[in-house]
C-alpha cells in the first residue's frame, strides 16, 4: 500500500514538471493540488493499516471499512476546501491530477500481476 502511494507522488511529480515545461507552471501548481487531494488521505489510509497490521485478523475488515470511508471523507473534504480558498481555479489541471492519482495504483497493480514470478514468488 505505501508503495502505491509513493506510485501515486512520482506519478503526479512527473505530470506536473511536464505540464510546468509545456503549458506554464500554473498548471503544474492545480496538478499537484488534484493529486495532493487524493495522495495526503490515501497516505495517511496506508500508515493506519500498517500500524494495524499486527492486531486480531478479525478487526481487519472494520479498520478497512472506517478508513476507506474516512479516506473519501478527506478527500472530498480537502477538495471543498481547495475550491474555497485558492482563487482563480484551473479546474482541468485540478480534476487531471485527482484523476491520475487515483487511477496510477490500478495501473501498478495490473503491471504487476503481469510479470512472471521468480522461483515460484510473485514480485
Amino acid at each position: 500500500m505505501l508503495a502505491a502511494v509513493g506510485l501515486q507522488i512520482a506519478a503526479v511529480a512527473v505530470l506536473a514538471l511536464v505540464a510546468g515545461l509545456t503549458t506554464g507552471w500554473e498548471s503544474a501548481r492545480f496538478l499537484l493540488l488534484g493529486g495532493a487531494v487524493a495522495i495526503v488521505p490515501n497516505a495517511l489510509f496506508a500508515l493506519r493499516l500498517a500500524l494495524h497490521r499486527k492486531r486480531t485478523p478479525e478487526s481487519y475488515p472494520v479498520v478497512f471499512f472506517l478508513g476507506e470511508f474516512a479516506k473519501i471523507g478527506l478527500t472530498v473534504g480537502l477538495l471543498a476546501w481547495i475550491v474555497k480558498s485558492v482563487p482563480d481555479i484551473r479546474w482541468l489541471p485540478l480534476l487531471i491530477g485527482l484523476i491520475v492519482a487515483l487511477k496510477v495504483p490500478l495501473f501498478a497493480l495490473a503491471f504487476v500481476r503481469s510479470l512472471p514470478s521468480v522461483k515460484g514468488q510473485s514480485l
